[in-house]
């Protein structure tokens, strides 16, 4: 599945949640959902350019530093901006 796909799916099953009548059938919705967005999550994340996905960079033998190109996560959310 796209990207695209993915945020229609997710985005249609927090309407389904929203909608829900018993608590069950919000907490499956939402499980769903919790499953599609790191899906989504996963494929818009690549390694940080700075540190090369290792979250700080090494300033001597003794000392590190947090990257904070990614404030140390090592990755960074692709955002598709369209002009």
């Amino acid at each position: 599945m796209s990207i695209k796909e993915l945020k229609v799916n997710y985005k249609k099953l927090l309407n389904e949640a929203d909608k829900a009548s018993g608590r069950k059938e919000t907490v499956s919705y939402l499980n769903r959902a919790a499953k599609i967005k790191s899906k989504i999550f996963l494929k818009n994340k690549t390694n940080c350019i700075k540190c090369n996905g290792v979250g700080y960079l090494r300033i001597s033998l003794d000392e590190a530093r947090t990257c904070l190109c990614c404030y140390g996560k090592g990755f960074m959310i692709k955002e598709i901006q369209r002009f």
